[in-house]
């Protein structure tokens, strides 16, 4: 055999393995392919991918839906939006003649302000309390309680802050044309999300409140000052109030006294 058909003879050999390695690589499938896991283990292409996916569904996070809160049955709509409290405890006062407790059980705006507003029933006598809640005043009767705005803690953590006592002027009204200003002492229980009336002075009938604040230094005994209009004593009811009045009040964690009386 000459030397030509020798070359030619091996260059088609040479040719022949390289096509039958090309052939047998694009006909592979995923059963010919194996992977080196991090474990060292040897696994078969497929079956590696599988646990792959099986292991990142189980690494997942699962995200947690938060609990909503459940409206409670009767919840007080002055309660929730006074403050925020989800509670069927009403805000109650207390008339100052005849004791008999009102709830506040809705809103109603009058002359651009807006009332939280109770009727009520005493005997023959029917009338309404409106509260102007607009005016509500918080107190402090121990400024050791004044809230630390460098420290993280709750503020609630502290039982002492569990209550919030206010004053806050109300109307009541009867059949008659009167409409008896008041300003109330009220003590707010958070823990037990219920409010209490502690009492009232009355400030007049038909007047206009302008301004109420503590005196400050706020320390014992404490007291309020309240701003209000009122009438001369031989003006008509009919006229709008002008004279300017100021009265002052003791309150403490149980009580309210006018110190005029």
């Amino acid at each position: 055999m000459s030397t030509f058909v020798k070359l030619t003879l091996a260059g088609t050999l040479v040719i022949l393995a390289i096509l039958a390695a090309g052939i047998y690589r694009f006909n592979m499938t995923n059963d010919d392919i194996y992977m080196v896991m991090e474990d060292g283990k040897v696994m078969q292409y497929d079956e590696a991918m599988a646990q792959e996916k099986t292991q990142a569904q189980t690494n997942e996070v699962e995200v947690v839906t938060p609990l909503e809160v459940k409206p409670v049955a009767n919840a007080s709509e002055v309660m929730l939006k006074l403050f925020s409290l989800n509670t069927a405890n009403p805000f109650e006062i207390t008339l100052p003649e005849g004791g008999k407790s009102v709830a506040l059980t809705h809103f109603i705006k009058i002359k651009q302000t807006e009332f939280a507003m109770g009727d009520y029933q005493d005997g023959e006598v029917k009338g309404r309390v409106l509260l102007d809640y607009l005016r509500i005043t918080p107190l402090n009767f121990d400024p050791a309680l004044e809230p630390d705005t460098q420290s993280n803690a709750p503020i609630q953590d502290d039982p002492k802050m569990q209550t919030m006592p206010f004053v806050a002027p109300f109307i009541v009204t009867t059949q008659g044309s009167g409409a008896f200003w008041y300003l109330g002492l009220f003590s707010l229980d958070f823990e037990h999300n219920n409010l209490k009336h502690l009492g009232s002075v009355m400030l007049g009938d038909r007047i206009e409140v302008d301004n109420i604040e503590p005196v400050y230094p706020f320390e014992a005994p404490f007291k309020i000052a309240v701003t209000y209009r009122d009438r001369a004593p031989d003006q008509p009811m009919s006229e709008s109030p002008e004279i300017v009045k100021t009265l002052e009040v003791t309150v403490s964690e149980t009580g309210i006294t006018n110190i005029n009386q």
